[in-house]
């Protein structure tokens, strides 16, 4: 009975086995399924753009009349465009948008085409570098390039060279880091070049120039002297730079008048005084004068003495007729002498300008322009020599290139500027058919950062 008892028990245990082996293996195909689904949600980014510049391939070769042709050229096709012709499967790019997804196609020096996806997608970005000087050797597949350009005019004429409108450029000394003045765009002779100055003492006055009997502080040096004579009924105190002698002294006080307009007002014993803006009635015995008249329709003029206040003393007698109390008493005259006071300092005076303050001056030299200048090396730049394209009275005759835009710019401003000189393009390949105007470009690179 045993043994019939282990037998039957082994083989229920046989028969659940592969049930549970069957488990393990659906855990392990789902876990699986799990893994592949995130991979490819991971490879995501780089088969969106290479779809994307494959759909773009694709629709160039439907109309190749839409290609670039000129050498800095560059076109887009959006996503927009990609979709409506059928090339490219909606579904995958159902959070992008539209218009700001696009690929671009540029046309190199090597007569090659290049092509960059620009993303603008919920859960993609472009994932590019910085922007970078560079040329064809540097891009790869996963670069996205640009190009800038700097539009130029040909220009006849004699070479006037700013400042002094010369027109031997040997004699010319004067440089510029960038155009001086409107109209002087053209320009040769590449140098470092320095702003250069002399030096010179300068006297710093205290108080503008005003006289002090005593040092002020921070201006050790006495200049030009003055003296101012006074006179103290009381002796003043000693001084280095005073001196203090015994006088006679006067002052007085001056007789004046003042005159006021009156009327009688039937009160013998007051009188209404008006002089400027007040008025009042006084009696008439505050005044030292004739009475006014009595009849209180007549007004009159009248006189009233006062005295003035004392003069200071001075040594001046009291010999003035219109003078009254005079006092005179013994007392002291004194003189003190004052200077003018000063500092030196040395002052940099660049060349040609005068101005001490070096941002303000312009010109720079490669070489001392006058005897004892120095060299300001912290001005050190990279520098030419500027000059204008104008009909010359001497019969000579020079072409030239003149830049017309600031340096390099974007396309549509590089066209924006011709069209604005009367040229009438939109572009690359209507101004080179054009004799008078061209172009320099100039690659810009970045790379993907996978």
């Amino acid at each position: 009975m045993d043994e019939n008892y282990s037998y039957t028990e082994y083989n229920e245990e046989k028969n659940r086995i592969p049930w549970l082996r069957i488990l393990i293996s659906f855990l392990i195909l789902v876990v699986g399924v799990i893994i592949v689904l995130l991979l490819l949600r991971a490879c995501g980014k780089p088969v969106l753009r290479d779809d994307l510049i494959e759909a773009a391939k694709d629709y160039y070769e439907k109309y190749p009349e839409l290609l670039p042709s000129e050498v800095g050229e560059c076109f887009i096709v959006t996503l927009d465009q990609l979709e409506k012709e059928g090339l490219i499967k909606v579904s995958n790019y159902e959070t992008c948008d539209k218009t700001n997804t696009y690929v671009t196609v540029c046309y190199l020096e090597s007569k090659t085409y290049h092509y960059s996806a620009n993303l603008d997608c919920e859960n993609e970005d472009n994932n590019y570098g910085m922007w970078q000087d560079g040329d064809e050797s540097d891009i790869t597949e996963d670069s996205d390039i640009r190009f800038k350009f700097l539009g130029e005019e040909k220009q006849t004429g004699t070479k006037y060279y700013y400042p002094n409108d010369l027109t031997d450029a040997s004699k010319v000394i004067e440089y510029y880091a960038s155009i001086p003045k409107t109209g002087y765009s053209g320009k040769e002779d590449e140098q470092i070049g320095y702003k250069w100055y002399t030096e010179k003492t300068v006297n710093n006055y205290w108080n503008n120039g005003g006289y002090s009997s005593t040092q002020p502080e921070g201006y050790p040096t006495k200049g030009s002297s003055t003296t101012v004579t006074k006179y103290s009924d009381t002796k003043p105190s000693e001084a280095s730079y005073r001196k203090i002698e015994t006088s006679t002294l006067y002052r007085y006080q001056v007789l004046g008048t003042e005159a006021h307009w009156c009327h009688a007002k039937g009160d013998e014993n007051k009188v209404t005084l008006t002089y400027g803006e007040c008025g009042g009635e006084y009696p008439i015995e505050f005044l030292t004068v004739y009475m006014c008249m009595n009849d209180p329709n007549d007004k009159g003029s009248v006189e009233q003495k006062v005295c003035e206040d004392f003069t200071d003393w001075s040594n001046k007698k009291c010999t003035d007729s219109s003078t009254i109390n005079c006092e005179t008493k013994t007392g002291y005259k004194y003189t003190d002498t004052m200077w003018k006071w000063y500092n030196t300092s040395n002052v940099r005076s660049y060349y040609p300008s005068g101005s001490s303050d070096a941002s303000k001056e312009i010109t720079y030299y490669i070489t001392a322009p006058v005897s004892g200048a120095k060299k300001d090396e912290s001005t050190e730049a990279t520098v030419y020599k500027y000059y204008k394209l104008e009909e010359g009275t001497d019969g000579s005759n020079y072409e030239e290139w003149l830049p017309v835009t600031d340096g390099y710019v974007t396309l549509s401003e590089m066209l924006e500027t011709f069209r604005s000189l009367g040229y009438d393009v939109s572009s690359l390949s209507e101004v080179n058919k054009i004799e008078q105007i061209r172009y320099q470009y100039q690659m810009q690179y970045r790379n993907l950062e996978r």
